[in-house]
């Protein structure tokens, strides 16, 4: 289950659902050229992981706003959005265990 979000239009839908409404949303910031963050991608795709709500993936050069209004510069990082709240996780071990990814 991994979304890949490529317009600012549906990010913010996104952000919406999880900020208004109180949907667990899961984004994961990565870069194209950012080998980790690939890594990480190829893991999800593969089917190697046991994260139960979908992984909405945004690329820094798709979607550049999507950085700003999460007030994040690093890849690869994982946004956690529950009740309400948004949680910022830029060290990759624990991004590897929120996604349910064994580490290497």
């Amino acid at each position: 289950m991994i979304n890949f979000i490529k317009t600012e239009n549906s990010f913010n839908k996104l952000l919406k659902r999880g900020t208004k409404y109180a949907e667990d949303v899961h984004i994961l910031f990565t870069s194209s050229y950012d080998k980790m963050s690939q890594t990480i991608i190829d893991h999800v795709l593969s089917g190697n992981h046991t994260l139960k709500q979908p992984l909405n993936v945004v690329d820094s050069f798709e979607t550049p706003h999507a950085f700003v209004a999460c007030k994040t510069t690093q890849v690869p990082c994982l946004v956690s959005i529950k009740n309400r709240r948004k949680e910022i996780q830029y060290y990759v071990p624990l991004i590897y265990e929120e996604v349910g990814i064994a580490s290497p």
